[in-house]
């Protein structure tokens, strides 16, 4: 198998509290035949994009660490930049689209951290959907396990599709994880709030305002007699997860990473986090999805 490179930006949610997440997305790619370059040196990317034009400041974490991409991509001949967390994905790719349009911005924050060697727009972030959709024959080759149609639901969140101009998909109605799935051998169901904001970071200001969205997500799903929902954001998953704990009535839904169910039909099992994996081996060994 040819090794591809590709560099890493795991970003500060990743490393703190979704470990499972990056274990799982590197299993599955070292498994097709990638070669994961965690960046040498990287920062807070500046988790949420400043909207304000002349606003400068607020980019510079994204900018060293894209231009410790740019090092690292001489050194292993990629220009590609994988994300895990979408809030990451969508600072560090609006950056990057920002300094592309404002040329003058770039030079003027290149004067600013003229420590640094100056940002030549080579890098192109991905997320890991992107990443895993493009190389969807190789992983349907590497199963070990068939899904047999297991009925599943998706949830986007906000910033892995928004803005459009930077998003994986269409914003609006978004299906690339369904298709990928279904390429998979999973069935997918569709339901009206797959792309409704679970809360986000309000969990730190207001955590009624995560419990009254994410349970209009969380309803609409268990309505459709489904029980496992599947997201790529580890805030969301946190989010929904702390809003089913909090439900009057005890509601029957699991919520897991994607990469945990492909790594699962990969046979990478021990990539998967103990109580994950414990409840998948139930739902593929005697207990429908639906």
């Amino acid at each position: 198998m040819i090794t591809r490179n590709i560099l890493y930006y795991p970003g500060c949610t990743v490393k703190r509290n979704a470990m499972e997440y990056e274990k799982t997305a590197i299993a599955i790619l070292g498994k097709i035949g990638f070669k994961i370059i965690e960046l040498n040196k990287w920062y807070c990317c500046g988790t949420l994009y400043s909207l304000t034009i002349d606003d400068l400041s607020k980019h510079i974490g994204a900018i060293r660490v894209l231009i410790n991409a740019q090092k690292e991509s001489v050194k292993y001949k990629t220009s590609e930049l994988l994300t895990l967390c979408p809030m990451c994905f969508n600072v560090l790719k609006r950056v990057n689209n920002y300094l592309t349009k404002y040329p003058d911005k770039l030079e003027t924050i290149s004067r600013y951290i003229d420590e640094e060697e100056p940002y030549k727009l080579g890098i192109v972030v991905k997320h890991v959907v992107e990443t895993l959709v493009e190389n969807i024959d190789a992983i349907k080759k590497s199963k070990v396990i068939e899904p047999g149609g297991k009925r599943i639901a998706v949830y986007y969140g906000c910033t892995i599709v928004r803005p459009r101009e930077i998003g994986i998909d269409n914003p609006e109605d978004p299906v690339i994880i369904e298709k990928f799935l279904n390429e998979i051998g999973f069935e997918t169901i569709d339901y009206p709030y797959k792309t409704l904001c679970c809360g986000s970071y309000q969990v730190l200001l207001d955590k009624n305002i995560v419990y009254r969205n994410s349970s209009r997500i969380l309803n609409e799903i268990v309505n459709r007699n489904v029980n496992l929902l599947i997201t790529v954001c580890p805030l969301c998953l946190y989010n929904l997860r702390e809003t089913v704990d909090k439900f009057e009535k005890k509601i029957e839904i699991k919520i897991i990473y994607l990469t945990d169910i492909v790594a699962y039909v990969m046979g990478l099992r021990n990539s998967i986090d103990s109580n994950t994996l414990s409840f998948l081996d139930k739902v593929f060994s005697s207990n429908p999805l639906s």
